[in-house]
């Protein structure tokens, strides 16, 4: 009679039922296609990258194909009443969780032991302009390992919070943000297909047990915050609400385009620099550290004069605070060392075609005439 009622008690949508058998059906295939990575490198490197892309859809579509098989048995079952759900949910949820878990926590454990993120000396020598986005992130995280270990912290507290069902609740919590950091990172960062398609399945199964809380979480997220009275007139609240958005945009606007220069912004390859009526040679920036080859024209009146043509050298450089008057055409150059001025010049601008210059100045009694084309 008990277990007459337990196969009663609990129903649920066919969908559900296959989002649930999917989900395990994908944990055990994921599970056992980890082993792969025990392989000895020769093997794997024979295998290549095609293998284990082929091995991943696999997992997807026989999850998806016993997820479907089985939730429609499954539905056929519990509406004969011949089958306990609530049991059945159970199981798969669990085995949901802790896949969710031990893989999660694979990915932090990988980061506090460098294996993910860890230090790489070509790369380091990298010129930053020519890395891809992989190497580029790479790079950028292996920079600090105390940020490594509370990215790594934040997914094994996670894991472990998901292998409780008092606690399922705060470990997704936790790890939505994460995962959802990381999908985004791997879409637009260019990180292999694999590790995305892995960050999208696990942010899925983490909403997913989310939802599954949303009768609880919708009272919290939705009811006032206080029994406090309203302060103020309802439409006076509204107009500061409205009013609080839009002063943040038009704040930022103005910082944004009062000093917009967007014509001469760029990276400018100086083809001739003529001083004091003779001619730099090409190659004399090697040995003089006034022979510019590149000018760095930032926005927010920073302006770097670099005499090395092939990358940034912050060393021989000089930096510069300019001041550009589009009426005039001019450019009112201070130039800085250690952030502090030392002199300034006034730059006339001629023969500007938007892809070409000639800067006119003089400094310490030094006449400079500049010709760029104009790189990016």
């Amino acid at each position: 009679m008990d277990n007459q009622n337990a196969t009663a008690s609990y129903k649920s949508n066919w969908f559900l039922k296959f989002t649930e058998c999917s989900f395990a059906a994908l944990a055990v295939t994921n599970t056992i296609a980890i082993l792969f990575e025990i392989l000895p490198r020769s093997v794997l490197m024979r295998l290549g990258n095609a293998f284990f892309s082929y091995v991943f859809i696999g997992q997807v579509v026989i999850a998806l194909i016993i997820g479907f098989a089985y939730s429609i048995y499954w539905h056929f079952k519990e509406n004969r009443k011949t089958i306990n759900s609530g049991l059945l949910h159970a199981w798969f949820r669990g085995m949901l969780r802790y896949w969710l878990a031990f893989d999660i926590a694979t990915y932090g454990f990988a980061k506090v032991l460098k294996t993910q993120f860890g230090q790489s000396f070509h790369r380091e020598d990298t010129l930053a302009g020519s890395l891809n986005g992989f190497n580029l992130t790479w790079n950028y995280f292996a920079h600090s390992y105390p940020m490594v270990l509370i990215i790594a912290l934040c997914q094994i507290m996670g894991a472990i919070l998901l292998l409780f069902r008092r606690t399922t609740l705060l470990g997704v919590i936790i790890l939505i943000p994460v995962m959802a950091n990381i999908v985004l990172i791997n879409i637009f960062y260019d990180i292999a297909v694999g590790a995305f398609l892995n960050s999208v399945i696990f942010t899925l199964g983490l909403v997913y047990l989310l939802i599954l809380r949303w009768p609880d979480l919708k009272p919290i997220l939705f009811h006032p915050a206080s029994h406090l009275p309203e302060a103020g007139h309802k439409w006076f609240r509204y107009f500061l609400k409205f009013a609080s958005i839009i002063a943040a945009f038009a704040f930022i606007w103005y910082l944004a385009t009062v000093d917009a220069k967007p014509e001469i912004i760029g990276k400018w390859r100086i083809s001739q620099m003529i001083r004091n009526k003779d001619t730099v040679r090409s190659d004399a920036w090697m040995k003089d550290s006034l022979a510019w080859t590149t000018v760095y024209i930032e926005s927010h009146n920073n302006l770097i004069l670099c005499p090395n043509p092939y990358y940034y050298d912050k060393d021989r450089s000089t930096n510069v605070e300019y001041k550009y008057n589009k009426a005039r055409q001019t450019l009112q150059l201070s130039f800085l060392k250690d952030y502090n001025p030392t002199d300034s010049a006034t730059a006339a601008i001629s023969k500007y075609t938007g892809t070409r210059m000639q800067l006119n100045t003089v400094r310490k009694g030094d006449s400079l005439q500049i010709t760029m084309i104009k790189i990016k």
